[in-house]
């Protein structure tokens, strides 16, 4: 491994030690392309170390569903291909969405989905109350007519997940350099030769900032400014009373406004949708534990699904941060100077699609395409260009929500 190496020259400078970072570092590396990652702290310190990690491959657009797929294949079979023990937990999973008159049209959009998931290769199906009620007899499912259930899916062991692969990238060949803050990037006027850092100017070929909410700061000396937000997302770890001992399934219930996943034995991780919930912060200066009504709130929310959540008990939590774009899909591809890229704006929903970002950017560096799924959909300029609409959907089924969850589905 070559871990800690002090290197002042790469090919390839990534900003940005979470799962994207990671993961690109990894295929880089794999590529035979030199390669240098740079962490301010340490390797999961930022968002994919407080991510919930449910790893729910339903999306209404393709792009997007082929991203979350080609994740789940990595994460689902990490010990074969990327080495070390298993970081996913399969429990099955279920979305719901809103069908109330408002959102009318959502029941056959779900069934649309479900069967862009099939032609994905993702054994999705589409189920009704009455299955919901086999599955999760401890549940209450009168508001869900439809929802669908994807039997192979459930969270991952992010911070496992993120460090294990950082291991790996480092057992290609890749350098990881911990506790090294990137300043921002340096280039000629035409192209990016490097990044300057608190250890000195590293120079490069190229360079892809992956730094969530942070990645408008290392791009400022590029004369780059993305519109990215950083939002404060609270969750909260319950203890679960005894009569619901055993694990139950990864839950993205619209209509409850909660998202759930077992976190250990007897305990659930619950996060609250909602735009009261969702707060721009200064991701350097944020309250990282939870606000005092939290817990209640999310106590509350949870019971709605599971009556027998009322009696949970709170045991801890946490705020983390969202990079946010403006139409909550993210950005990937080229900025500025040639030979500068960014992986950023995930909205929180990246971590299930970081292992095939980080192969599609790669991919994108070394051949100047990605194999397996369009970017330019994703193109980080999108914004700027006359006549882009905010609000268009990406696709034709894309639901109506009543809540803000941060991103689309």
């Amino acid at each position: 491994m070559r871990i800690g190496a002090n290197a002042n020259v790469t090919e390839v400078a990534v900003v940005g030690g979470g799962i994207v970072g990671t993961s690109l570092a990894w295929h880089l590396a794999k590529r035979g392309v030199r390669v240098t990652l740079l962490e301010r702290a340490t390797v999961a310190f930022g968002g994919s170390g407080r991510t919930g990690a449910l790893l729910r491959r339903h999306y209404s657009n393709e792009p997007e569903a082929t991203l979350a797929q080609k994740g789940w294949e990595t994460f689902a079979h990490w010990p074969e291909v990327v080495g070390g023990a298993p970081v996913h937990t399969a429990t099955g999973l279920v979305v719901t969405v809103d069908t109330s008159a408002a959102c009318v049209g959502n029941a056959e959009k779900l069934r649309q989905n479900v069967a862009l998931q099939n032609r994905l290769g993702i054994p999705a199906r589409a189920v009704g109350p009455e299955e919901l009620r086999e599955l999760q007899p401890f549940a209450t499912w009168d508001d869900v007519p439809i929802a669908a259930y994807e039997a192979d899916s459930g969270y991952v062991d992010a911070v496992a997940a993120t460090r294990g692969m950082a291991v790996a990238a480092a057992a290609a060949g890749a350098k990881i350099r911990e506790g090294c803050a990137v300043l921002g990037v340096t280039s000629d006027g035409s192209r990016v030769t490097g990044v300057r850092t608190t250890d000195g100017v590293l120079a490069a070929d190229a360079v892809v900032v992956a730094a969530g909410p942070w990645t408008n700061r290392v791009l400022a000396g590029a004369g780059v400014a993305l519109p990215i937000a950083a939002l404060r997302v609270q969750v909260a770890v319950l203890h679960r009373p005894l009569e619901l001992e055993a694990p139950h399934l990864v839950y993205l219930d619209t209509v409850a406004g909660i998202f759930c996943r077992p976190w250990a034995p007897g305990r659930t991780l619950v996060g609250v949708g909602g735009g009261d919930q969702h707060d721009p912060v200064d991701p350097d200066a944020y309250a990282e534990q939870n606000d005092p009504g939290y817990p209640a709130l999310a106590i509350a929310a949870m019971a709605r699904r599971i009556p027998a959540m009322a009696r949970a008990s709170y045991l801890g939590g946490h705020a983390g941060l969202y990079d946010m774009s403006p139409d909550t899909h993210p950005m990937l591809g080229p900025v500025g100077p040639e030979g500068l890229h960014v992986a950023a704006g995930f909205s929180g929903a990246g971590f299930k699609k970081g292992p095939a970002v980080g192969q599609a950017m790669a991919e994108l560096i070394v051949a100047g395409r990605a194999s397996f799924v369009d970017l330019r959909p994703f193109r980080p300029g999108r914004f700027a260009e006359p006549g882009f609409d905010l609000d268009r959907p990406w696709s034709s089924t894309e639901y109506a929500f009543s809540r803000d969850f941060g991103h689309r589905l």
